[in-house]
């Protein structure tokens, strides 16, 4: 008596179809894993400029509600003592956070633009005006007049951007720019 075993398995012509068919869902879908990331830091970037939007706009309101028409010195914005005090500009905007009177107080260099975004954020993003500091996520640096932008360190082509004069804040999160 003979046996008939047939084996079952696969052909190399099926192994290569589902090999080739593989590779083609890979190719389509890895494009948008290696997008996530990028996607992550897009939003990182506008969560951090909505935030600090808020900030401004929230020490407007208080200086309009205080009945102000003109610079104020330390104004108590943000929590209790100095560290939640602003310095208001002439017009109705944060322009620094320093404890010492000044009679009317202007956004004018890189560390005006630094107290800002420290003050009017609760526990802000590391920000710094060496771009090689360790731990830092932004770069601050000042535009003449009155003006800052603050570069994302990850990626330099996404930054926030601040004119005291009007009070904008204009996030550029689109890192093909």
């Amino acid at each position: 008596m003979t046996r008939n075993t047939t084996s079952a398995g696969f052909t190399l012509i099926e192994i290569v179809v589902v090999i080739i068919v593989l590779a083609i869902l890979a190719v389509i879908a890895l494009p948008k894993f290696i997008n996530l990331g990028q996607d992550a830091e897009i939003a990182s970037v506008q969560a951090t400029g909505a935030a600090f939007k808020g900030g401004i706009t929230l020490a407007n309101v208080k200086w309009a509600s205080l009945g102000a028409s003109g610079p104020v010195d330390n104004m108590p914005v943000f929590g209790d003592g100095s560290n939640g005090q602003l310095d208001i500009n002439q017009w109705g905007f944060p322009s620094q956070s320093y404890p010492p009177f000044e009679s009317s107080p202007r956004l004018n260099n890189v560390a005006d633009c630094m107290s800002v975004w420290r003050t009017v954020m609760q526990e802000p993003p590391v920000v710094t005006s060496n771009p090689n500091t360790d731990g830092a996520e932004y770069f601050a640096t000042y535009i003449s007049p009155d003006q800052c932008r603050y570069f994302y360190l990850p990626e330099q082509t996404m930054s926030i951007y601040y004119d005291s004069r009007n009070g904008s804040v204009i996030t550029d999160s689109d890192p093909n720019s």
